[in-house]
């Protein structure tokens, strides 16, 4: 079972201090029993048995919680906005392996249309790199001026010879042609592709694939990336093969199979003897 940090600093807090005694019950239940990220899937039943408020009490209390939390756009799940904060989580950082998960929830949840995709206050709470829809510079092409300038100082007698005119300088522009980058995808798009290829994993391995591609700025070795569809094909590939499982025989089933093979044993010929022979 997990465990849950009870911050001290929501005792100062104006709002919390206001409510009543029924809501911060129910306050105190929905943060000891959503996930890692703050996301609860509302069970009125549960709600009201464990709590012990009835329908009247529990309408009251989730009506003074208002501000505490934002309802998914099905209306089915609730997140709390400070969880994170009074777990001591925020900032989120990728880097670190207790954060990782909590991530990849978040931006499970801001991809599905039933739940929070298009949340703003959900949305910032990742990582700059990793918020989804962030957008980017429009990058611009690159130039390279040259200045072709005289090597020499010019004498005072081609100064006579040019009416006392210097040369004039001659502006040349290269444009330096590259091959065109590849359009990173979005979350989205990879998690569709993912569903035309009927990868039933589509949802936790999207975003695993973008972020992992995402550290290394969309390099595959020293090159840049040329085509994510193709990278994504060999990533579901290569998912099967490193998640090989064998099936693990139960203890009752490892039973059943040895008293299978001694009940066809003969016993007589085990134990033969020279005089039974």
């Amino acid at each position: 079972m997990s465990s849950r940090l009870s911050s001290t600093d929501k005792w100062n807090d104006a709002w919390f201090n206001c409510l009543s005694p029924n809501a911060k019950l129910l306050f105190f239940y929905l943060v000891e029993n959503c996930d890692n990220a703050g996301f609860y899937e509302i069970n009125k039943k549960f709600l009201m048995f464990f709590t012990g408020l009835d329908n009247e009490n529990l309408v009251n209390a989730i009506s003074e919680l208002k501000k505490a939390y934002i309802k998914s756009n099905d209306g089915l799940r609730i997140w709390i906005i400070n969880f994170l904060k009074y777990q001591k989580k925020t900032p989120l950082n990728y880097a670190n392996n207790n954060h990782k998960q909590i991530i990849s929830i978040i931006q499970y949840n801001l991809i599905d249309e039933t739940k929070f995709k298009g949340c703003v206050k959900l949305n910032a709470i990742l990582p700059i790199d990793l918020q989804i829809g962030k957008r980017k510079k429009k990058e611009t092409p690159a130039y390279n001026y040259t200045l072709a300038l005289a090597t020499e100082i010019p004498s005072e007698d081609f100064l006579d010879s040019t009416n006392g005119e210097l040369p004039k300088v001659e502006i040349t522009r290269e444009v330096i042609i590259a091959t065109p980058r590849m359009k990173k995808p979005t979350i989205d798009e990879i998690s569709e592709y993912m569903k035309e290829k009927n990868f039933e994993y589509y949802v936790a391995e999207s975003s695993r694939f973008f972020n992992y591609f995402e550290s290394k700025a969309w390099m595959i070795g020293n090159s840049p990336m040329k085509s994510w569809k193709k990278a994504l094909s060999n990533w579901m590939i290569n998912f099967y093969e490193r998640n090989k499982m064998h099936e693990k025989k139960s203890k009752l089933s490892v039973i059943q199979e040895a008293h299978e093979e001694l009940s066809s044993v003969d016993w007589n010929e085990v134990y033969k003897t020279e005089n039974n022979e």
